[in-house]
């Protein structure tokens, strides 16, 4: 099994706060064939800094990355024994379904490129066929410059579970729907890192956020899964980002709830 990933567009870039990710380090995969002649069934991973690996130094500000076999979507695939083709799309202040007005992560990005709803059918497109499509976002939103609250995400998540299953990016051609499984991401107590007033307010919205976000999601045809329970608060010195051990965890619950759905 061999896992890749691929920028959703050629202009793809950044402009929020949390970092970039076009893991061209995955080495891709061609559709590989079973023995019995069927085709490997893909998954597409769309998010955002936590999917990306991001790690922060808040001493010297300095931005990195876990390493790729370290990152949640990695530890999946390992879970799922390598039977699926991954395909992992994660940009750093990537939101459910707003721009970004400035860009204040890894360099100067068009804002437009942050908008999870712009650019997800370029990626998606790019990454055909597609089995399941597993979207891992909304922290961004909850930058407090953006004024959500927990209705606001459910709804970004919403239109991007209905931009999955209508399926207009692919209409010339005849491959299935995918299926679409919402991965809700970690609390933040946004008042206590080290990027200011920038996520200030979050971790009363993040309490409440997961019951509305899931009556939201189901109802438009998604299926979802809890990740902040799985990993709780995140152990980054910046409070913000999954240490290795919490990629790890939430790779292996994500694995079991995509066998429960594949068996489905």
């Amino acid at each position: 099994m061999k896992i890749s990933a691929s920028a959703p567009l050629a202009a793809i870039a950044a402009a929020c706060f949390l970092f970039v990710t076009s893991p061209s380090a995955w080495a891709a995969s061609d559709l590989e064939q079973k023995t019995d002649g069927s085709v490997q069934k893909t998954i597409f991973v769309y998010g955002d800094s936590n999917t990306f690996g991001w790690v922060y130094e808040p001493k010297t500000k300095i931005v990195s990355r876990l390493p790729l076999k370290e990152t949640w979507p990695y530890q999946m695939s390992k879970a799922l024994g390598g039977k699926y083709r991954i395909e992992v799309d994660a940009l750093g202040g990537r939101t459910t379904d707003v721009d970004e007005p400035i860009s204040t992560g890894s360099g100067e990005i068009p804002g437009a490129t942050y908008n999870g709803l712009t650019t997800l059918p370029a990626a998606l497109s790019a990454n055909m066929p597609v089995d399941l499509v597993i979207i891992m976002l909304g922290t961004n939103d909850l930058k407090a410059g953006h004024h959500r609250q927990a209705k606001d995400v459910a709804q970004g998540l919403v239109n991007l579970t209905r931009c999955v299953v209508d399926a207009r990016w692919q209409s010339r051609t005849a491959y299935k729907v995918p299926r679409v499984l919402i991965v809700l991401p970690p609390p933040m107590d946004g008042d206590h890192t080290p990027y200011g007033h920038f996520f200030a307010g979050s971790l009363a919205k993040t309490k409440v956020w997961g019951p509305v976000i899931e009556k939201a999601v189901t109802a438009a045809g998604a299926e979802f899964f809890d990740g902040g329970a799985v990993v709780g608060l995140p152990d980054q010195p910046d409070n913000v980002h999954l240490t290795s051990n919490e990629h790890e965890a939430l790779g292996k619950a994500v694995a079991q709830k995509v066998r429960e759905m594949m068996r489905k």
